[in-house]
């Protein structure tokens, strides 16, 4: 390509090749294009398109750094926002994992692959989910090892037998309690648990014979049997004076069924009644009285 043609097509001067154009003295001549117009507007466009191009990198540049900015933003106040109120999400978050973790461990213990389920439901439940079978069968459904144990036909039998257990129960605290100010309280005690209603009967009879010694107000009975310091209203020596025998039973039912859940089952486990923290000052034959005086009728009705 010819220096007059670069010039045209891409501007600029352009000298002859070495030893092309010789003077009288072996001197090289360097010779100059002409730079056409069109080639100038050419060179104008390209860069008119690299400053374009420059342009939007630099737009480009600062919507990053605002972007980078919104986010540190974002990200601090959110983090200030948390750090605020960490003690309302840390428990939201701490019983989120523990129903995950009791959700996976029923999965991951079920001996069948079914859905896990503890409680009653119904068949029609749409609940299925992804990975569980959900086999129909009549009725409400408990499963337990992979078995049915709830149906109409066995719900009713629990519940004779459950009210069965009651009769009796009845009927054993009542042979024992009767004529006694203790027999308005037969009906209250027979709904607690077996173990519960022992104790409730066997220290009565050691602390107030069965309400025939017991504190009164003005002549009026406070229905505590059992040496019973509960707060409320109160009479000489701190036991407290209860409304009717029904609250008498309830609230010395509830604190003895809290030494029950914690492994008290027989009157010995029981001594903290009469002694408190400590029987260092009872004395020792005080102590072995009090257990047996209780065992006599706790073992009548909880052998």
């Amino acid at each position: 390509m010819s220096n007059w043609s670069k010039s045209v097509i891409f501007g600029g001067i352009y000298p002859a090749p070495f030893g092309e154009k010789e003077g009288k003295n072996n001197s090289r001549k360097i010779q100059f294009s002409p730079v056409s117009a069109d080639s100038i507007h050419e060179r104008g466009w390209a860069g008119t398109r690299i400053s374009q191009l420059e342009n939007l990198l630099e737009m480009a540049k600062k919507s990053w750094e605002k972007s980078k900015s919104l986010y540190l933003s974002i990200k601090n106040n959110l983090k200030s926002h948390i750090r605020q109120k960490q003690e309302l999400y840390w428990p939201v978050l701490v019983a989120i994992v523990l129903l995950c973790f009791v959700f996976v461990s029923k999965i991951a213990f079920a001996k069948e692959f079914s859905i896990p389920n503890n409680l009653p439901i119904e068949d029609s439940s749409k609940l299925n989910l992804v990975g569980f079978e959900n086999h129909p069968s009549a009725g409400k459904t408990c499963l337990v090892d992979g078995k049915n144990i709830i149906n109409s036909e066995k719900l009713a039998e629990a519940s004779k037998n459950f009210d069965k257990e009651k009769e009796e129960l009845k009927t054993d605290i009542a042979s024992i309690v009767k004529n006694t100010p203790m027999a308005a309280m037969v009906d209250s005690i027979s709904e607690k648990d077996r173990t519960v209603a022992a104790f409730i009967v066997g220290i009565a009879m050691k602390e107030s014979k069965f309400g025939v010694y017991s504190p009164k107000v003005a002549g009026r009975d406070c229905y505590n049997y059992w040496g019973f310091k509960g707060g409320g209203k109160t009479v000489a020596g701190g036991y407290t004076c209860f409304s009717s025998p029904e609250d008498a039973v309830e609230a010395v039912g509830k604190r003895i069924e809290k030494m029950v859940a914690k492994g008290v089952r027989n009157p010995a486990q029981a001594i903290s009644w009469k002694c408190g923290s400590s029987c260092a000052g009872h004395g020792a034959e005080n102590v072995r009285k009090w257990i047996a005086d209780v065992g006599v009728n706790f073992y009548k009705i909880n052998s």
